[in-house]
């Protein structure tokens, strides 16, 4: 892009087919059935992947061995399009291995869907501003965009490691937090220990009386029986007639198990659970591959990650510079655009677009049939998020310290601060949307209507919500300019992973880790080792 003289200026100083096609329709199956994390899971378990994630660590590994064999001479112009995490990363790579390249960012900031809301942030909709009314302290912060970073995420973890991004435990499951259904235990929040001690209360004793009264003999041996028994015992706290009647798990009397002996609290009805069949997903969310302890992000918020690549990029980022046009001029390419309001263009050898589908489908350019139609179809989901500064009352009078509640309304989630414990104040997500009509409908209203709307569902959880909440501020995804959407439902294109002449790819749509940075850096890595595939053709 001229990107303005300025750059254009930089710009110049199974091992047989067969079985991997039986793969290949084995995980769409997959797919089909269970979304991308069964494949993601499938394919750690055929040994396709490691739960390390040791495939993008071998990127790593293959671009800097076959990078450095390069003479200095011989490297080419890159364009970089796109300064969300693939984009940062894609440049400083580039940037360790002397390649002369350039990365364009619409926003005047680095990350992309990275964002983390403070004191003074600007939120831009396509039919709304915000401006972040928090308090200006280190902990009143919103990630926006992506919050979590997984155990098993060991790329990432890599690049925070390298860059000196400190980290401290995220506290995605806490037992203490809530669950809450209007039609079942008479409208009242319920503590996550009561019904996962419940749950596993009543299942183990079904399971107990139906091997006691041998309708297992055929799958459970005779030998086996004491065994099974005892193990049914310890998890599902049955007494010694294999009955639950409650347990110190689910909770305590209030004032007993100090001075005076510990009595549990009494079981809930386990019929109360017929009302609500998304219980199960919601108790068990944090144990799920991508969920579960430990889980981490970086202190101060998660763009002290994308920051932290673009301090290393001082001289090669370029920010308020928007794509027009991505064109082929002979074997090279061009990129068309506005700096800083100025119309400009420039000529370079390659290209790695790494801004999101739902962004590149509406800009003018020269690919092939096959990728515009593989841009086409990939689809976004529409998360909405809302945040909303308060004194931690969750910790004082309901000894909450992390963690997520979840209600049947249609907020689903109430998040609350890994951070800051003991701080007079903090920030409270009140409602996290993945997808669907909910979000759409939220995203919808106003910016003062969903504040009232989310203050009014959180109040049936927390009776003190409306008194303490202020300063309330949102991202609905799907209207973000530059973004359009939260990350991508179909599973990777297989034509978007491979060059388009001198056009490639990077996202985390082109992995099975959608809306993880750690898909990200994987797409980064790859879309850089075919790049030298492709000079060495």
């Amino acid at each position: 892009m001229r990107i303005g003289l300025a750059v254009a200026n930089f710009v110049k100083k199974m091992t047989k087919e067969e079985d991997k096609q039986s793969r290949r329709e084995f995980l769409h199956s997959v797919g089909d059935i269970g979304g991308t994390v069964a494949v993601y899971q499938a394919m750690i378990s055929m040994g396709l992947m490691m739960p390390g994630e040791a495939e993008g660590a071998g990127l790593r590994n293959q671009w800097e061995a076959r990078s450095n064999q390069l003479a200095t001479e011989t490297k080419p112009t890159v364009a970089v399009l796109g300064g969300g995490i693939s984009g940062l990363c894609v440049g400083y790579e580039l940037k360790k291995a002397g390649f002369p390249f350039f990365v364009v960012e619409a926003r005047e900031r680095p990350g992309g869907r990275s964002h983390t809301i403070r004191a003074g942030s600007i939120i831009d909709e396509v039919d709304s501003q915000q401006t972040c009314a928090f308090d200006s302290q280190e902990e009143l912060y919103f990630n926006a965009g992506p919050a979590r970073i997984s155990q098993h995420h060991s790329n990432l973890l890599a690049y925070c490691r390298e860059l000196e991004v400190p980290l401290q435990p995220l506290i995605n499951d806490n037992r203490g937090a809530y669950i809450h259904n209007s039609a079942a235990f008479g409208g009242t929040p319920v503590r996550a220990r009561e019904i996962i001690t419940t749950m596993r209360g009543n299942i183990t004793e079904l399971l107990a009386k139906a091997l006691n009264a041998n309708t297992l003999n055929g799958d459970i041996g005779i030998d086996e029986r004491s065994f099974v028994l005892d193990v049914l015992r310890d998890y599902g706290a049955l007494n010694n007639n294999y009955k639950f009647t409650g347990s110190s798990r689910g909770g305590v009397v209030p004032g007993t198990g100090g001075l005076t002996p510990r009595q549990s609290i009494q079981p809930l009805n386990l019929n109360d659970f017929f009302f609500d069949t998304s219980v199960p997903f919601k108790v068990n969310f944090g144990e799920s591959y991508n969920q579960a302890a430990t889980m981490m992000q970086p202190v101060g918020g998660m763009d002290r990650i994308a920051y932290a690549f673009a301090n290393q990029l001082k001289e090669e980022l370029y920010y308020e510079a928007v794509v027009t046009a991505i064109r082929r001029t002979g074997s090279r390419v061009r990129i068309e655009g506005r700096l800083n309001g100025v119309e400009g263009a420039v000529e370079v050898d390659y290209a790695i677009v790494a801004m999101p589908p739902s962004v590149i489908r509406d800009i003018p350019n020269d690919f092939s049939l096959s990728t515009r139609n593989a841009i086409a179809e990939v689809e976004y989901a529409k998360p909405i998020k809302i945040a909303f500064q308060s004194p931690r009352f969750w910790e004082i009078e309901e000894q909450i310290y992390g963690g997520i509640s979840w209600t049947d309304d249609e907020i689903l989630q109430i998040w609350y601060p890994s951070g800051g414990f003991g701080q007079d104040t903090g920030i409270i997500l009140g409602s996290y949307l993945f997808d669907g009509s909910h979000a759409i409908n939220f995203a919808n209203l106003g910016v003062e209507a969903r504040k009232e709307f989310t203050l009014a569902a959180g109040e049936k959880v927390h009776p003190q919500y409306r008194q303490n909440l202020s300063q309330g501020i949102s991202v609905a995804w799907a209207k973000v300019p530059y973004s359009l959407g939260g990350w991508a439902k179909s599973t990777p294109s297989p034509v978007l992973q491979q060059a388009d002449g001198p056009f490639l790819f990077a996202g985390d749509h082109l992995t099975y880790l959608h809306g993880w940075q750690e898909g990200a850096v994987i797409s980064s890595l790859n879309a850089l080792n075919k790049l030298l595939d492709i000079m060495e053709a």
